[in-house]
């Protein structure tokens, strides 16, 4: 090759480098390498993280009283708002004493009405309830047995200041534990509930076949009527299948006799005939795994509350007992409407079953509670 010929190939090598370069330039300040590379690398999603109980009260009592030194006694029923409100003043007193509770010890019905008389907090829980699984609600845990429950408890004023735990158990069997908690913190909160005039139905007289723990009130809430429907059924259902991960597309959905399937890979989800929600999981799935009374609660709560709200309205989930078999635990949930209670004739509102620890049944029943019209109150006793 001649002489010249090189100097025109370098010339045009060159020349096509400065091509280059100025392209890539223009690349750069025009922004089109952010278009074809990410400035920042996409994140794969988040692996799941381990449940965080929260181990919110999943069950408020039906009546609660705060009797003051001088036997006066402030009542609540029927109003969870107050409820709420009383439970979250007494809250870090009822956690101490439960915290710190020792072992309990038989004692007579004459030493618990007196305590129950004098100063002092009373709650009714109406069903039984774990004193492990209160301590936890309460913030804290306590040493009971899975076997020890309260229907209703007492927190008395001792006269060494310090708190006296008094428990009646299912049976109507009454026990008593001593605590580190101070009675003047618990002596504070009483204060703090001016007397309304309600009393026990032992202090009134000429009161036959009642209760003597019902407690009386002398000026009711507003009591409304309600109605309830299934109308929120389907948004229900889509937080059902949420919540359980499984898609309602028609592509994974057939017919079976009284109800639609949802196929998923870790479970199946069916809509009954009466509207009812019912998600069984897989083979060796679930919706997650605990041995404590506690989670167990909590995580039947974290699933099925959700529901009820997906419904709207003015019901709550409240937590009503479990039943235990040789390797399962039934916890069992029912709707709450202004403070009061609502059993369905097909059973209970809401259902968790567990098997050898891990959450493999939840079940569900719409129901969407409105206000109607104010009833009129309950005569004067």
């Amino acid at each position: 090759m001649s002489r010249g010929k090189r100097w025109l190939e370098r010339f045009k090598s060159l020349l096509i480098l400065l091509l280059a370069v100025n392209a890539v330039w223009l690349a750069w300040r025009t922004g089109l390498f952010q278009v074809i590379l990410p400035a920042e690398k996409p994140s794969l999603p988040a692996e799941p993280s381990p449940r965080v109980y929260s181990y919110t009260a999943a069950a408020l009592p039906v009546s609660a009283a705060v009797t003051g030194a001088s036997g006066l006694v402030y009542g609540v029923a029927c109003d969870d708002e107050r409820m709420e409100s009383l439970m979250n003043g007494f809250r870090s007193v009822l956690g101490e004493t439960l915290g710190s509770a020792s072992a309990p010890q038989e004692a007579t019905v004459k030493e618990w009405r007196r305590a129950l008389l004098g100063p002092g907090l009373f709650l009714d829980y109406g069903i039984p309830i774990p004193l492990e699984v209160l301590a936890r609600w309460m913030g804290t845990s306590a040493g009971f047995a899975p076997e020890q429950q309260a229907e209703r408890l007492l927190l008395s004023l001792a006269e060494e200041n310090k708190v006296k735990l008094y428990y009646l158990e299912p049976g109507g069997k009454v026990l008593c534990c001593d605590t580190l908690a101070l009675s003047s913190a618990l002596y504070t909160e009483i204060n703090a509930s001016l007397p309304n005039g309600a009393e026990f139905a032992l202090q009134a007289e000429g009161l036959k076949d009642c209760d003597p723990y019902c407690l009386i009130l002398r000026e009711l809430p507003a009591l409304r009527a309600c109605g309830a429907s299934d109308s929120g059924r389907d948004a229900a259902l889509q937080k059902a299948a949420e919540l359980c991960r499984i898609n309602l597309n028609s592509g994974n959905r057939f017919q079976e006799q009284n109800g639609i399937v949802y196929l998923g890979e870790e479970g199946r989800l069916r809509l009954e005939a009466d509207g009812s929600i019912h998600y069984t999981a897989a083979e060796g799935g679930g919706l997650g795994e605990t041995w404590d009374e506690a989670g167990r609660i909590e995580l039947s709560r974290s699933l099925l509350v959700p529901l009820a709200e997906a419904c709207g309205g003015i019901g709550r989930l409240v937590y009503t007992g479990a039943e235990r078999g040789e390797d399962t635990v039934r916890c069992r949930f029912d709707y709450r409407v202004q403070g009061m209670c609502v059993k369905l004739s097909s059973g209970s509102a809401g259902w968790a079953v567990f098997r050898n620890g891990r959450l493999t049944e939840l079940g569900f029943r719409p129901r969407t509670y409105l206000p109607e019209d104010t009833v009129d109150r309950l005569p004067p006793l």
